[in-house]
């Protein structure tokens, strides 16, 4: 049973790291990195502090805190540690050449290289490499941050052993889902794609979606089409056309039988179109799932890939200054908003307002 901290009286003196260190029998700045969780230290090191701190009733002063705060803010990041980027792909290059994956990468960097960590590539696939050899090197490099990159395919394992690492992966392709998951709020998405769609006069939006990545994402998408269809009762149901390879016949066949006034896909999807004869926004309208920031001809939502990478970052930093470890008793799931970019390819057939 875990040891109950006893609270100090109001008024008592408060614990500092200095009284930490007397009784633990260790220099103040060893303290400190313990209470950070700082992988400098040995692991053992580490909880021994931390568990005199909790015993003692440390509780870090708010205005201490908010001033390291500053003054690391202000000065260029020390190197802290080496988080792990977990590439699980056959094939090493395809999951940045995805333009989303290689912004959650980007995003990633950049904070990594703001808090002074270095984020380093694990292919899972090198030759000799398995779940058993990357846990060695793992250990022997001190490395026991992290994030678990996209899987190439939905329901994907991967076989590793978190009990003395902290883990955060990037969508829900990872089975079982163990971790903690940061990735875009597809459902709400598709919720205000609809929503706007329906505003601009549109009435039979239709989704042309891989069935691949429909099932990565839990249906994510299909699961918002449905719940917009009663949220806007004007809008007709379309049946989405969900197929992992789309010919240019399987386009044809689909408008011609479900007859959408417009199409919900991803960029390469109005390539496609416009080389099949259909314009924008003459003979169809065309949103865009994952617009880049400065998109201006496409409409569409900007899924704010790199501030998912961020923010992944972020959450990893935090578990491993409270020291979690392992796979989490209840995973949390941290959705990304979308926003809107209104392009050049709807045109409004109705006065009424935006919702």
């Amino acid at each position: 049973m875990a040891q109950k901290p006893s609270f100090p009286p109001t008024g008592a003196k408060r614990i500092t790291v200095r009284d930490i260190a007397a009784q633990a029998g260790v220099h103040f700045t060893t303290v400190s990195l313990a209470l950070r969780n700082h992988p400098r230290l040995p692991l053992a090191t580490r909880r021994k502090i931390q568990k005199i701190a909790a015993r003692l009733g440390y509780r870090p002063d708010p205005m201490v805190t908010a001033l390291n705060a500053y003054r690391s803010s202000s000065k260029p990041a020390k190197y802290q540690a080496t988080i792990g980027w977990i590439n699980n792909w056959p094939v090493q290059n395809e999951l940045l050449s995805i333009p989303e994956f290689h912004e959650y990468f980007k995003g990633a960097r950049s904070r990594t290289d703001e808090l002074g960590y270095l984020l380093e590539e694990f292919w899972m696939h090198e030759p000799g490499l398995s779940g058993e050899s990357l846990g060695r090197i793992l250990r022997a490099r001190n490395i026991t941050a992290l994030l678990i990159a996209p899987q190439p395919f939905a329901a994907t394992p991967l076989k590793l052993n978190y009990q003395e690492l902290s883990a955060v992966a990037f969508g829900y392709s990872l089975k079982p889902s163990l971790l903690h998951v940061v990735t875009s709020h597809h459902f709400h998405s598709m919720n205000l794609i609809m929503g706007r769609l329906a505003s601009y006069g549109y009435r039979r939006p239709g989704l042309i979606y891989p069935a691949a990545w429909d099932e990565k994402a839990e249906n994510s998408c299909q699961g918002g089409m449905a719940l917009a269809w009663r949220r806007w009762p004007e809008l007709e149901p379309v049946n989405p056309l969900l197929k992992t390879e789309v010919s240019d016949a399987d386009i044809k066949d689909w408008v011609q039988a479900e007859r959408p006034d417009s199409v919900i896909s991803y960029n390469p999807m109005a390539d496609r179109l416009q080389t099949l004869g259909y314009r924008f926004p003459k003979d169809l309208g065309f949103v865009s799932l994952d617009l880049k920031h400065n998109e201006t001809f496409l409409s569409g939502t900007h899924q704010n890939d790199a501030l998912i990478g961020r923010t992944a970052v972020d959450l990893l930093v935090a578990m491993l200054h409270r020291g979690e470890r392992g796979v989490p008793k209840t995973a949390i799931r941290t959705l990304v908003e979308s926003i809107w970019l209104p392009g050049k390819t709807l045109a409004r057939k109705t006065s009424r307002r935006a919702r």
